[in-house]
């Protein structure tokens, strides 16, 4: 790829995080980017084929995330599998924000999102249960709970921003990423053995500790979420 497609590109995401994706035209992207409106379309003729590359681009990072599947097996592998998501959400937060105008407007490209989705549900899903087999996770209790858990993890990953801005949450990316780890962790700490919960003490909250500890105050003792 063209520096000048790459940049085109950078800017048409920028712009579909700030503004949304319906109201960002082509001479926006083009006046960002700081070319013609005219020699943005030699590099893409349309704002659908913008967004097909950035889908793309997306995708692939998606792809890398998607296939560690026995590569994250220990609890801080997850965490820090976490943080990649964090990362994507707030990259292209115009994905996960404009679900419903992407469905109208691009429904092929919402199909290979759909793809996407559904399997995050299922590799959250043999997470648990390889955890389980290692004693880091009780058995399941009921049917299908393990992947109930899994698909609730996938509704905070997924609609994570969607409920910040519903609710006015000022963005602070440090004390967000916190946030967003707490709300999922606190789906998987009941599930935790005592092996479990020694693991977690050992090894995710010093790891939290060193990346979101700013003072006295914000100490995260996970403790009050079991």
């Amino acid at each position: 790829m063209t520096n000048t497609k790459q940049k085109i590109l950078n800017s048409a995401i920028n712009l579909f995080n700030k503004k949304g994706l319906v109201n960002v035209r082509l001479q926006h992207i083009a006046d960002e980017s700081n070319i013609s409106v005219g020699n943005l379309a030699y590099h893409y003729c349309s704002k659908k084929a913008i967004i097909q590359a950035i889908d793309k681009e997306l995708g692939n990072e998606l792809e890398l995330l998607l296939s560690i599947d026995q590569n994250f097996p220990s609890l801080i592998d997850f965490d820090n599998h976490l943080t990649r998501y964090f990362f994507i959400l707030n990259q292209y937060s115009f994905y996960f924000l404009d679900l419903l105008e992407m469905k109208r407007a691009y429904p092929k490209i919402h199909t290979k999102r759909l793809a996407y989705l559904e399997k995050m549900i299922l590799q959250i899903e043999e997470w648990i249960r390889l955890n389980s087999d290692k004693d880091i996770i009780k058995p399941e209790k009921s049917d299908k709970q393990y992947f109930r858990t899994a698909e609730s993890i996938w509704l905070i990953i997924t609609f994570w921003l969607t409920q910040r801005q519903v609710r006015d949450k000022k963005h602070h990316e440090l004390n967000e990423s916190y946030e967003f780890k707490k709300f999922i962790w606190n789906h998987l700490i009941p599930l935790l053995t005592k092996s479990g919960w020694m693991e977690f003490e050992a090894l995710i909250l010093p790891q939290l500790q060193q990346k979101f500890y700013l003072d006295e105050s914000l100490y995260l003792d996970f403790r009050k979420f079991i």
